[in-house]
């Protein structure tokens, strides 16, 4: 994505866990986005944000409201950079509310936890069920605003400014603002490319194969962990300039992409290999329980042990129509 290619996506940059992709309604016969309810939104502001919602979320906004000048105050200080003109965030009360969205085109995935589009700067996202969930999607979507802000981003005056840069650019710095340098979900992932000693340089990142959130995610927390999170702001600048990460790797910290990879996975490497090394594979000491069958069941998930802890029921698109409820024997 480091062309104006990334425009054709309706220029969204999609959140955390398991990013979607819009799809344009045009082609796609009988899957309209439907609206089953008329919103009547209000306008709540604060010093930096227009805040919309309605009355059935009221309390939660006037949370949310101090969660996002929390993350504005804490960003605007990091990234040394003021948003131009107020910010809109616009809230829903939950996921079903927040898929009859109209504030942009397309289907929006059921793990698509927020998105911030680049026509208006405008942030949309539902409320998650723990609030720590919905601070985290809102941080990581103000940090869009300003990477949009900050490198100039236009999609009306094909200025491509952050579109430019890798997705593992963009979604592992707005995770490493908005998580910090610690994570198990990214932990898991770097463990597990330790073992295998297979962690990529920077510049196959780009693969699809790598999950640009944790791969994108563990490289700024070495960055910022060796050169300071004042770099963070700096490389964005430098990059949305040269559209080239490997530029701006060179301007800001004196070492190219290449150089930037040994010294990251020595890092990795000497993190992750000994916990790698005292972990058995599960393999090696215990039989499988839930296995693939006939080529299904690639994905199950959500098991559950019976109190007698004799069988594990489990979700598993091993059906042949849809994900749904099994139950084996332990």
């Amino acid at each position: 994505m480091r062309t104006l290619r990334r425009f054709a996506l309706c220029a969204l940059l999609l959140t955390v866990a398991a990013p979607g992709v819009a799809r344009a309604q045009g082609g796609y016969f009988g899957q309209n986005k439907v609206q089953y309810k008329k919103f009547d939104f209000k306008v709540l502001k604060t010093d930096h944000f227009d805040i919309y919602y309605y009355a059935q979320e009221e309390p939660a906004a006037r949370m949310a409201a101090r969660m996002a000048e929390r993350w504005y105050a804490r960003l605007s200080q990091l990234l040394t950079h003021e948003l131009r003109g107020r910010q809109p965030l616009i809230l829903y009360a939950s996921g079903p509310d927040f898929r009859q969205t109209n504030t942009i085109e397309g289907d929006i995935g059921e793990g698509t936890g927020g998105v911030t589009e680049a026509y208006k700067r405008r942030i949309i996202l539902p409320f998650a069920g723990p609030l720590e969930a919905t601070d985290h999607v809102l941080g990581h979507e103000l940090i869009h605003a300003f990477q949009y802000d900050i490198s100039g981003t236009n999609v009306n005056t094909n200025t491509a400014g952050a579109l430019a840069l890798p997705l593992w650019f963009i979604e592992g710095m707005a995770e490493y603002l908005s998580i910090g340098p610690d994570d198990p979900h990214t932990a898991m992932w770097m463990r597990e490319a330790a073992r295998r000693e297979k962690l990529p340089n920077i510049k196959d990142l780009d693969n699809p194969k790598y999950f640009p959130y944790r791969y994108g995610h563990a490289l700024w927390a070495f960055i910022g962990g060796k050169y300071g999170d004042r770099a963070v702001g700096s490389l964005l600048r430098a990059g949305a300039v040269a559209k080239d990460y490997d530029e701006a790797f060179q301007a800001v910290l004196g070492v190219d992409a290449k150089e930037l990879s040994t010294l990251w996975h020595d890092a990795e490497f000497s993190a992750y290999r000994p916990i790698a090394e005292a972990t058995k594979m599960p393999a090696s000491i215990a039989r499988g329980v839930i296995t693939t069958t006939g080529g299904r069941g690639n994905l199950n998930v959500s098991p559950e042990i019976s109190p007698d802890g004799t069988r594990v029921m489990f979700f598993s698109e091993r059906d042949l129509f849809s994900v749904d409820l099994f139950l084996a024997d332990v």
